[in-house]
């Protein structure tokens, strides 16, 4: 059994500790407290995996001149790992994550993980122990009430916490985002196995410790089998975030794709090396490993985007968001929009067969209808507007950081919808009457 464990814990360390690598080095690029949590969650569980193989537990116990002090360490990482998993669940909320909704559960559940950690380690430092091999902490040393009242306090700690994270599981909810909440459920699944596994641990693990009080190391095997639960929890977990990871990826290869038709719209075609026009600040960030850091050339699209299309402001025509709302209000939306694959660039509109649909969104479609126009009177060296007419904003700007993204590939797809189109020819044809 001691071989089996060391393998299985060996690979889930490796596990954990590589996905934190992973995480960690993405904080980098994506300042963001939800991925900060998980590389320190799955960081500290795999330190917990890499104390439980049993040749490295006793190395601590040595190191530390304490035989059994991995048998406080494993639990008391554990409860931290659990709170880092109860603050994730309230995170992965818009309606949750607010400073004081956060203040709040920390208030309440804070001192349950500190008091659950100190009573242990009081309880611990208390208990006249002797040298035990490798988890079975419990069954050896069942007589000692120190030893039992710390593993009670440690599970009902740890019930109470899967309690918590479950029911915030049940209530996830993500305004506006079903795709994320579909995604977010599929990988919620995989964590409520993990849940489980943890639970079947606690069972056996309690019988192991109260079936060895009345007989010496009667049940020390079960307690290492215990052990196995949470290994099982550690591969749901680890298939958990290896699914978030590929959807997330899977999501931004795909806006990567649609907001290229809004960057080659906005960004004029060598502008960076024309020393005698405009410059963009920053130029399109692809990654050395394609396909791996997304996210970075995302926001550096993004970035560019934002720049390209303030450099279009003198060319912000009033005409085009109004066509585009007089026109929207005649149209029944019928169908979904049809993304074309044919780009918009450098002025030229491209021929598409979108259509209006339940996808519609209209300060999107203003925000396309006034950049179609800006490039288009850029690309005729037409002279920048007068401030009457100019927009002082883009339709849309206004959108928390958070919906920056899903309105910037908003706007992208409306570039070939039909009435953006028209509501572009028509503010044209109004513009060049009126200063004929």
């Amino acid at each position: 059994m001691t071989a089996v464990l060391t393998v299985l814990n060996l690979l889930s360390a490796a596990a954990c500790l590589g996905t934190g690598t992973v995480k960690a080095l993405a904080l980098r690029h994506q300042r963001d407290w939800t991925l900060g949590l998980t590389a320190s969650m799955v960081t500290c569980g795999g330190t917990i995996y890499l104390i439980a193989t049993p040749a490295v537990y006793q190395i601590t116990g040595s190191l530390l001149g304490s035989p059994n002090i991995g048998g406080l360490i494993i639990p008391a990482l554990t409860l931290v790992c659990m709170g880092h998993a109860h603050a994730l669940s309230q995170l992965w909320q818009p309606d949750r994550r607010e400073p004081a909704a956060l203040r709040r559960t920390a208030t309440r559940w804070v001192p349950l993980y500190a008091g659950a950690i100190i009573a242990m380690s009081v309880l611990y430092a208390l208990a006249d122990l002797g040298p035990a091999a490798p988890l079975r902490f419990a069954s050896v040393y069942a007589h000692a009430p120190e030893v039992r009242a710390l593993h009670v306090i440690y599970w009902i700690a740890l019930l109470a916490t899967i309690a918590v994270i479950v029911r915030e599981f049940l209530t996830l909810s993500l305004p506006g985002r079903p795709d994320l909440r579909a995604n977010l459920r599929k990988v919620i699944g995989w964590f409520a196995l993990a849940l489980v596994a943890d639970v079947l641990h606690v069972a056996l693990a309690a019988v192991a410790l109260f079936g060895s009080i009345t007989g010496p190391h009667r049940l020390e095997g079960l307690e290492q089998i215990a052990w196995l639960g949470p290994t099982a929890g550690c591969v749901c977990a680890n298939i958990a975030l290896a699914s978030l990871v590929l959807r997330s990826r899977q999501a931004e290869r795909r806006d990567l794709r649609t907001l290229k038709a809004l960057h080659d719209l906005v960004v004029r075609p060598g502008a960076d090396h024309d020393p005698s026009g405009p410059k963009v600040v920053l130029e399109p960030r692809w990654s050395w490993w394609p396909g791996f850091d997304t996210g970075a050339d995302l926001n550096s699209l993004m970035a560019e985007i934002h720049d390209g299309a303030g450099r279009l402001s003198p060319w912000w025509h009033r005409l085009p968001s109004m066509a585009v709302q007089k026109l929207a209000a005649e149209t029944a939306p019928a169908h979904d929009i049809a993304e074309t694959s044919t780009p918009v660039s450098g002025g030229q509109l491209s021929e598409g067969s979108s259509t209006l649909g339940t996808s519609w969104d209209l300060p999107a479609a203003q925000a396309a209808a006034v950049l179609l126009f800006a490039a288009q009177a850029r690309a005729d060296s037409a002279p920048p507007l007068p401030a009457a007419l100019r927009l002082p904003r883009l339709p849309g700007s206004d959108v928390p950081e958070s919906a920056d993204r899903q309105h910037l590939v908003s706007v992208a797809k409306h570039l070939n919808v039909p009435v953006v189109l028209e509501a572009v020819d028509l503010a044209r044809a109004s513009h060049d009457a009126a200063t004929a």
